[in-house]
């Protein structure tokens, strides 16, 4: 009997036992099942991370799941073996979207896939996992809201989503998070006015804001936040004073302001109530005031960045008694010193052993360089003294900080003679020494600096001649030498500096001589000044090889003999001025085609023969050719001779009556053709809108086919500037309010199936718009040509600089422009340009107008090189009550590389498209790519492809063209990464997910703004 009832309790165990295991493999289940749907989403696994996870093997078994052994997944947890804790797969490059089924993962303690490259929302399941304590997704490429189911994770103590794609609000939801001690979202797109409850974070120690759009002021909730280590609302739009209670945390040691629009002065105890200091930053606000002298009292401060306020007063005595400040910036302020006591703030300075940064410049400093400077840290990289009132000489002792790499004394009043053993600074990049009274010699040992980069002497009382030594500087781009007594020839060495990409300034001295020939080395240059010098001879033929020259200036020497024929390859030339010299002969013709030139300038020469009718001549703003009395001919504003003889003349006037009773007789012949052709016309239509009429009769007078024959010479191809799908674009000239302008007249094929439609989109679309962003129609042509066939035209303004996708995409049959001439600020310029036109467009009238053809092509360039969209013939107007929908014939809309993806699969038309298109736009700007390029590694659009590269290779993308003036990390940072981010945001798969163009513009004003206070010109 014994025997059988320890059987029969055998058996429950053992039944018991396998429903628990059964039990326990339906959960752990969950979690591969959740496992797997994250690896099934991921589309590149380039450092094959995941493939570990392709051993499954039998299932699970009753210890641990053979899961829990794969790479980046841990089960930790004692009291639930076999459960995922952790999912860390940070840096390992993966390539995707987030899975929903993450939320099934309810033990999850720690989610870390940080710098990867995944996409798409962030799952709101994982508002389902109630033990999550971590959360790291930044610096991925995530789009759309933060969840507001994130508000149930009560045990959440630290949340980052930086340097994502995110938009939105934050949902207040989040309050809930009691237990968060970092909240991270810094480097999106998020915005809000109302951060009040914030402050309901009471556990936080780490709150950063950085890098968005919120708004409004910064609320007194946050004093509440009474342990916060860093605190960063740093590059958003905030306004008003900071709350006196912020200043009162005492635990805070990064302290981050700047780039905002706060003012108010600063609290003068603020070193005693932030004890603990590390970095305080308002950097470019309009903080006023004066500079707390208890500053000096955190001993911690490593970093006071003060630079671009209104604070006045004197510097601190005692700023740097402490001695481990690191970086000091208080330029551009109102800062002063009158009497030598003012100045006593250098001393305590020179106990910071650490220095790196001093910049001073920009204030209201009087009086002499404290010669402690020498006695700086020897680990300073840079010091600012600029724009100020300094007076004595450069310390000689100053070649002791070998660790230098900028130095800028411009604008102060410094005398003496530079240092002869300058050249011992051999780190230095950059120095600035312009607009002093600095005598003497240029020292030869400057040549021994190869690192140097920027170097600006000009406007000095500098003589002697050029040291040949300088062309030893094998890394200089910027050589400004100008306004000194500096006599002799320009040295050939200084001339095949390959480097020399900048500037070559040797204007306003003394130079003598022949411009030596080696100037054709200079392939690369973009800015050439030598004028109001002595030199002579003539121009060198192979001037003609600088072919990125934007600006040349030879004025005011003794150049003699001609224009050479081989600047006409200087199709880059924005300003060209050789004006007061000895040239002779004609005027090149080739001149009349540089589209580019803002200013020419050839007055006080000996030059003769024609003057150029056409092109850049017609414009009274652009040329001077004064002081020359054997020219002719030209437009009429010139006010020169004629070159024809008499006879000629009368025979001349002869042939214009001629000409002009033909053009009168055949214009009364055409008005009663299209008299008819449109009473015919009218009768025939069918009850309805016309557009094309409704267009017209808001317009000025409608043109005949006859005077547009007459401007573009009988469409002669020489006045063909363009073609399409749907016809050819000339340029002519038309008497407009009495004033003879340049205009551009788009003539339709007829013939070609759809033109007409495509007529009738553009005038219903164009009548409805005005913006100075879009191409401005002027009037239309519709009736019948000479044969009575029936022509229509549209006549647009003349946008002189052509088309965008010309600029950033130059090859050998592009002359007339340069992809190197759009540095970097000018496409951000040109993307809020075109940003802003489509803003326009599906915000600002109603209903809206939906572009469908956005591309470089259809962007044209005006003198400043303002932005004009244009070329609405594939518009779709939207309705207000209906969505725009597509006819049975299904035919996408747009160009290929260009057209959002959902219209390949026959979605509506919709604003969404457009800004997919903007986003490809945006993306081809910044690398030089177009879309429908060869690319490698089996990436087949420019989008994936910038993808693969954001963030870690970014740079390695890059249109190297796209050059600027600042500090190269900052701009990085603050500009290049976030332009990108907004591309690949306008770029979603899902429509829904993309920004709007609203949002768009707001970003990027704000990238602008940035890019403007880290720059300089």
């Amino acid at each position: 009997m014994a025997i059988k009832w320890q059987l029969s309790m055998l058996s429950l165990l053992t039944h018991a036992l396998l429903l628990l295991t059964a039990s326990s493999q339906i959960i752990n289940g969950d979690d591969l099942s959740a496992l797997m749907s994250f690896k099934s989403l991921i589309r590149n696994d380039p450092r094959r991370v995941l493939s570990s996870w392709d051993a499954v093997g039998n299932g699970i078994n009753m210890t641990t799941p053979v899961f829990c052994q794969w790479t980046g997944v841990f089960c930790n947890d004692p009291q639930y073996p076999g459960r995922v804790t952790t999912l860390n797969l940070s840096n390992t490059g993966l390539v995707g979207t987030m899975s929903q089924q993450l939320g099934n993962l309810t033990h999850l303690r720690v989610l870390d896939l940080s710098a990867n490259s995944l996409d798409g929302d962030i799952p709101t399941s994982l508002g389902g996992c109630p033990k999550l304590h971590a959360m790291n997704l930044s610096r991925n490429h995530l789009s759309g809201t933060i969840p507001a189911d994130l508000g149930q994770l009560s045990k959440l103590a630290i949340f980052d989503v930086g340097h994502n794609n995110l938009t939105g609000d934050i949902p207040k939801s989040l309050s809930n998070l009691t237990t968060l001690t970092k909240f991270i979202v810094e480097r999106n797109f998020i915005h809000g006015q109302d951060l009040s409850w914030m402050g309901n974070l009471t556990t936080l120690t780490h709150f950063v804001l950085e890098g968005n759009s919120f708004t409004g002021n910064i609320p007194e909730t946050f004093g509440k936040m009474v342990k916060l280590i860093y605190f960063s609302v740093q590059d958003n739009l905030l306004e008003g004073h900071v709350p006196l209670s912020i200043f009162n945390i005492s635990s805070i040691r990064f302290f981050d302001l700047g780039f905002n629009r706060l003012s108010g002065s600063l609290p003068l105890d603020v070193g005693i109530k932030l004890p603990r200091i590390n970095r305080f930053n308002t950097l470019f606000n309009s903080f006023e005031g004066i500079l707390p002298p208890t500053f000096s009292n955190a001993s911690a401060l490593e970093l006071l960045l003060l630079h671009g306020n209104k604070y006045h007063g004197l510097i601190p005595r005692e700023i740097g008694i402490h001695g481990n400040l690191k970086v000091l910036m208080l330029g551009d302020n109102a800062l002063q010193a009158t009497k030598s006591s003012d100045w006593e703030f250098f001393t305590s300075l020179t106990n910071c052993s650490n220095l790196e940064l001093l910049d001073v410049g920009h204030n209201n400093l009087v009086g002499a360089m404290p010669i402690s400077i020498a006695n700086l840290s020897k680990e300073i990289s840079g010091i600012d003294l600029s724009a100020n009132q300094m007076i004595g000489t450069i310390p000689t002792d100053l070649s002791k900080l070998n660790k230098l790499v900028s130095l800028n004394l411009n604008h102060n009043l410094f005398t003496g003679t530079l240092p002869l053993d300058i050249g011992r600074l051999s780190r230095i990049n950059s120095i600035y020494l312009s607009y002093n009274r600095i005598e003497g010699q240029i020292p030869q040992s400057l040549g021994n600096i190869t690192q140097l980069i920027f170097l600006s002497v000009s406007n000095n009382l500098l003589d002697g001649s050029i040291p040949i030594s300088l062309g030893n500087l094998t890394k200089l781009q910027y050589m400004d030498l100008s306004g000194n007594a500096l006599m002799g020839q320009i040295p050939q060495d200084i001339l095949v500096i390959p480097s020399l990409t900048r500037l070559l300034n040797l204007s306003n001295n003394v130079l003598t001589g022949s411009i030596p020939s080696q100037i054709g080395h200079l392939n690369s240059l973009i800015k050439m000044d030598l004028s109001m010098n002595k030199l002579s001879g003539e121009i060198p033929k192979t001037i003609g090889s600088c072919v990125q020259m934007s600006s040349l200036n030879l004025h005011g020497n003794l150049l003699q003999g001609q224009i050479p024929e081989s600047m006409n390859s200087l199709r880059s030339l924005e300003i060209l001025d050789l004006s007061n010299n000895n040239l002779a002969g004609p005027i090149p013709f080739f001149l009349a085609n540089f589209t580019l030139l803002t200013n020419l300038n050839l007055s006080f020469n000996k030059l003769s023969g024609p003057v150029p009718s056409s092109g850049i001549f017609r414009n009274t703003t652009v040329v001077s050719l004064s002081g020359n009395r054997m020219l002719c001919g030209g437009p009429p504003y010139l006010k020169f001779p004629s070159c024809l003889s008499k006879d000629s003349d009368q025979a001349s006037v002869h042939r214009l009556h001629v000409l002009l009773f033909c053009i009168a007789g055949t214009l009364i012949f055409s008005v009663c053709c299209m008299t008819a052709y449109c009473f015919i016309k009218t009768r025939m239509k069918p009850n309805g809108i016309d557009n094309e009429n409704i267009f017209l009769s808001e317009m000025n007078e409608r043109i005949s086919y006859v005077e547009l024959q007459a401007a573009t010479e009988s469409f002669s191809p020489a006045n063909l500037i363009g073609s399409g799908s749907f016809g050819n674009v000339y340029v002519g000239n038309l008497i407009i309010d009495q004033i003879l302008v340049p205009v551009a007249i788009k003539v339709l094929n007829l013939s070609q199936r759809g033109a007409s439609g495509s007529f009738l989109t553009e005038c219903d679309a164009l009548r409805r718009t005005r913006h100075r962003k879009l191409v401005k129609v002027i009037t239309v042509c519709s009736g019948s040509d000479q044969n009575g066939n029936e022509f229509k035209a549209l006549v647009l303004e003349f946008i002189c600089n052509g088309s965008l996708d010309e600029w950033l995409h130059a090859n050998t049959t592009t002359i007339s422009t340069s992809y190197r001439r759009l540095n970097l600020r000018r496409r951000l310029h040109i993307a809020l340009d075109v940003a802003e036109a489509l803003e326009y467009l599906h915000h600002h009238i109603v209903p809206p107008i939906v572009h469908c053809d956005i591309k470089p092509s259809n962007i044209l360039l005006d003198d400043d090189l303002v932005a004009h969209v244009t070329d609405f013939g594939l518009a779709r107007i939207m309705s207000i009550a209906e969505p725009c929908k597509e006819s049975s014939s299904f035919v996408i809309k747009g160009t290929i590389g260009y057209v959002a993806p959902e219209y390949g699969s026959g979605s509506q038309v919709s604003m969404d498209g457009d800004i997919y298109s903007y986003g490809v736009l945006l993306l081809e700007m910044f690398t030089g790519r177009r879309p429908t390029d060869n690319f490698d590694n089996g990436i087949t659009s420019l989008v994936d492809y910038v993808k693969a590269a954001y963030p870690n290779n970014i740079l390695e993308i890059m249109d190297a063209s796209a050059t600027y003036n600042g500090n190269t990390q900052d701009i990085i940072e603050l500009v290049v990464y976030p332009i990108f981010r907004l591309g690949l945001a306008c770029c979603k798969e899902s429509p829904r997910e993309r920004m709007k163009m609203n949002d768009v513009v707001k970003e990027l004003n704000a990238i602008m703004k940035t890019y403007s206070a880290h720059t300089y010109s």
